[in-house]
């Protein structure tokens, strides 16, 4: 067949096409046969013997793995976006959020099921080549251009985000050792390998999903714990407060929905985790019924818990806000594990697309041939190189997440799926049934999706611009909040005792 003669051919025997032009014209292996060969003994040589690679994973676990994927860093950045409307308004802004995710997601679902060109996509970027079949060839390479750069860039993104945020973990569980955070990153990257370089599909490591959501909940849980047990007085800065309906700003109104946003989606993951499903017509039950819910439970209660107890002085990572004891250590760790995990997922995705464009028939999965295995490391050893190295180059969480939630995310997770979804209904022989309500909070999500493309990710820059001198260099030490020293965390809560040293 077409699709078997493809992925056999050797790519350095490929026409030396523009790589996204190439995109747009060649077939996509189906995720039933992502590694097919001809008869011919040429052929075995070449692309290995004929696997079957079938989705395994059911509702349940597909839950797991998009709570792992979406709840990851954004979370504990939800306080910092609460203040900006308040507890009464946040919480309301919060849920619309959700619901757009949901909604953007469900329209991605509805493509890949119900548009045949898109039925066999396994990759964000088939699924586009698939939703523009019909489409002006022009129009189709511009698409598969902007999701595959906006992908990957995001992928890369947070993964970087990811790496520095472990290395932080482990300079606050050690926080008496004088270690600094570039060094703590590339530790966190060492313990990541020998995972990353033996799990190549989202569930290989079942168990590390569900110790993903544990120790997410023990990041939330051990910080509202302490402020609970501390109570208000003990743990809110004198000079903030708390109100239902904060004073908003154009710039504050632009960074926690940035944040919502980052915190929230997943699109651009979703084509990848729902090819990983036994029955991908369950994908509504996992998202919906399953994950959703306990994304917006996870999300109230660190956004509205960390804004009660801290007010609106609160800034960096929710468990950054506890002193220097056992409880901040025992966070630390979960966030640790929570942060590799969430590097994990990520960078399977991103790479196996780069093993796929590089040598497309080592990249199944279930290739177990020894030059295949040893593509697929040399691919996950760089991409922890270049993720240190971007942790480094910008080592400030806060402005980061407003920064990719404001450019890449609307980007590659709302206005990407929107289009995919209009083209469907446009070139679909039996239309998918469209209200017009749902037609108005589709245009109200594009906009929206615009306004912080633009606006976003220029108030975000203005915002690393006029923190960069406080936030420091790329590559220096960086020992804020992670030592227990006057000269690094002089504004630590706990380190009352540094304010008193420097007033005498």
């Amino acid at each position: 067949s077409d699709i078997a003669t493809t992925a056999s051919i050797d790519a350095a025997e490929r026409p030396h096409l523009e790589p996204w032009r190439q995109m747009a014209d060649e077939p996509e292996p189906s995720s039933s046969n992502s590694m097919s060969t001809s008869d011919s003994s040429e052929s075995e040589s070449v692309a290995g013997p004929k696997i079957t690679f079938q989705g395994k994973n059911d509702a349940w676990l597909t839950a797991g793995i998009i709570v792992a994927d979406v709840v990851g860093a954004g979370i504990l950045g939800m306080p910092r976006a609460l203040r900006q409307f308040g507890w009464m308004l946040g919480p309301i802004v919060m849920a619309v959020m959700l619901a757009a995710n949901v909604h953007i997601s469900l329209l991605l679902w509805r493509v890949r099921m119900y548009y045949e060109p898109c039925q066999s996509a396994n990759t964000y970027t088939s699924l586009c080549r698939g939703a523009f079949k019909k489409a002006p060839k022009l129009q189709r390479s511009f698409l598969l251009f902007l999701t595959g750069m906006s992908q990957y860039s995001f992928l890369f993104g947070l993964m970087g985000i990811y790496l520095l945020s472990a290395g932080k973990g482990l300079g606050m569980l050690f926080y008496q050792q004088r270690v600094c955070l570039p060094v703590w990153a590339a530790i966190s990257g060492a313990i990541l390998l020998p995972f990353a370089g033996t799990a190549r599909e989202m569930g290989s490591y079942k168990s590390l999903v569900w110790i993903n959501i544990l120790t997410l909940c023990g990041t939330v849980l051990i910080p509202m714990c302490y402020y609970i047990i501390v109570g208000v007085d003990g743990i809110r800065p004198e000079d903030s407060q708390v109100v239902p309906i904060a004073p908003m700003t154009p710039s504050g109104v632009l960074s926690g929905l940035s944040t919502f946003t980052f915190g929230m989606t997943s699109q651009f993951m979703l084509t990848e985790i729902i090819s990983e499903m036994k029955d991908p017509a369950e994908f509504p039950k996992a998202y919906v019924t399953i994950s959703a819910p306990f994304q917006f439970t996870a999300f109230m209660i660190a956004g509205l818990g960390g804004y009660y107890f801290l007010g609106d002085r609160v800034s960096g990572m929710l468990n950054e806000n506890l002193p220097f004891n056992v409880p901040f250590q025992v966070a630390a760790g979960c966030l640790v594990i929570h942060m590799l995990i969430s590097y994990l997922i990520k960078g399977i995705v991103l790479g196996r697309a780069m093993l796929t464009t590089a040598r497309e028939e080592w990249s199944n999965p279930e290739d177990s041939r020894k030059r295949s295995l040893a593509a697929w490391n040399g691919v996950v050893i760089s991409c922890l190189l270049a993720a240190w190295l971007l942790a480094n180059l910008v080592p400030f969480f806060g402005d980061f997440v407003d920064l990719l939630g404001a450019s890449f995310t609307p980007l590659s997770c709302w206005v990407i799926p929107i289009l995919m979804f209009i083209r469907f209904y446009m070139d679909a022989e039996e239309k998918p049934r469209v209200s017009v309500f749902e037609w108005f909070c589709v245009c109200c999500e594009m906009v929206l999706a615009l306004i912080l493309m633009v606006l976003g990710t220029y108030s975000s820059l203005m915002a690393i611009r006029a923190n960069w001198a406080s936030a420091g260099y790329p590559f220096e030490c960086h020992c804020e909040g992670i030592w227990d020293t006057c000269a690094c965390s002089a504004t630590h809560i706990g380190m009352d005792a540094c304010n008193v040293l420097a007033d005498r």
